[in-house]
């Protein structure tokens, strides 16, 4: 059996360093360590190194309010997504996916020898004891948090049910909030990427009540071991420091945003799926255009990197992130704007 590509992270690997205008970054930008109160000398680093992983999974249980829960660290979100999966091979036959969704939730149980569904529409008929449901929440691309009702019914189904949380913080909550807190059969998982901005330690975790966590520790020990103690000790701090992240998101997001509403007020021809909780919508174009090749010629004649919805079960569209600094955002934005007029004309 050959391995599925992960399309989407190809494509932008390709034509990141090809371009220059890049809307396709869905996490916030690296921040200034010593303004977000993070200590990165090793010296400091060196007298907590034996209890960074405890320190960090419990500031996790404390922050979500997650009681009687198990927490783990992983090398990203990504990691978490494969060991959910691995740790449930044998027990489970079919990936349940509901489309548009993040890639890896319906490539990874393909390379695994899953049964996948991937469909429009969670169609509950076909959920049961023999399904894993995968989710994210917000949901990438379209930037949109869950309905409660959908979550309530599929806790109830009997399968098992995963949701990637990566964008959740976007909801901007005063409290940090989780589906496990109220649905504790699901498995979750996070990431210091996006939020927080911190995508060079490669960290983030992965929740479950204690029986399923001891198949997924023993698939993180058959892929990776234990993640760098000097990572979570950043990644600790970061946590302990939420609030500063939440100020710089807040003011990254609303400012942004507008800039956004400005290219879609002057660009005729699209439609937006407008986000509630994450730094990326869902850019609708006329039924006739190909978006695949339009987002390729984006790339190739106006350097601009936008990640088609066909790499998300989507077509028709593309996700826009707007997560740059405010005079690059603009700048591209007016790229594409110049762009999309030409393209959308002819």
């Amino acid at each position: 059996m050959s391995l599925p590509k992960f399309r989407l992270y190809n494509w932008i690997a390709d034509y990141r360093l090809r371009t220059k205008h890049n809307l396709s970054a869905s996490g916030l930008p690296e921040p200034n360590m010593n303004e977000m109160g993070i200590d990165t000398s090793y010296e400091s680093y060196l007298a907590h190194a034996a209890e960074a992983s405890a320190l960090f999974c419990a500031r996790i249980q404390e922050m979500y309010g997650l009681k009687d829960v198990s927490v783990f660290p992983t090398f990203g979100g990504s990691e978490a997504i494969f060991l959910a999966y691995l740790a449930n091979m044998g027990e489970k036959s079919s990936a349940v996916v509901p489309l548009p969704n993040y890639e890896p939730l319906f490539a990874v149980p393909a390379a695994l020898g899953y049964s996948v569904k991937s469909e429009a529409e969670p169609s509950l008929g076909s959920v049961g004891a023999n399904s894993f449901v995968a989710l994210t929440d917000s949901n990438n691309p379209l930037g949109k948090t869950l309905e409660t009702e959908l979550l309530e019914k599929l806790s109830n189904s009997g399968a098992t049910v995963y949701v990637d949380e990566t964008f959740r913080e976007f909801l901007f909550p005063d409290k940090p909030t989780s589906s496990l807190t109220r649905f504790t059969n699901f498995t979750v998982s996070n990431t210091m990427t996006k939020f927080y901005g911190l995508s060079r330690i490669r960290t983030g975790w992965i929740a479950c009540s204690q029986d399923r966590m001891e198949a997924i520790i023993r698939a993180k020990r058959l892929v990776s071991g234990d993640n760098n103690p000097y990572s979570l000790w950043v990644a600790y701090q970061a946590l302990r420091n939420r609030d500063r992240f939440v100020s710089r998101a807040k003011s990254t997001i609303a400012t942004n945003l507008k800039l956004v509403n400005e290219f879609l007020d002057s660009t005729p021809g699209i439609e937006w799926s407008a986000p509630n909780a994450a730094p990326f919508g869902f850019v609708l174009l006329p039924p006739h255009v190909n978006s695949l090749k339009l987002c390729q010629e984006a790339a190739e004649q106006a350097r601009i990197l936008i990640a088609p919805g066909e790499f998300f079960g989507k077509r028709g569209g593309f996700r826009l992130c707007f997560t740059s600094p405010w005079e690059e955002l603009q700048e591209s934005l007016e790229a594409l704007t110049k762009f999309l007029r030409l393209e959308l004309a002819a």
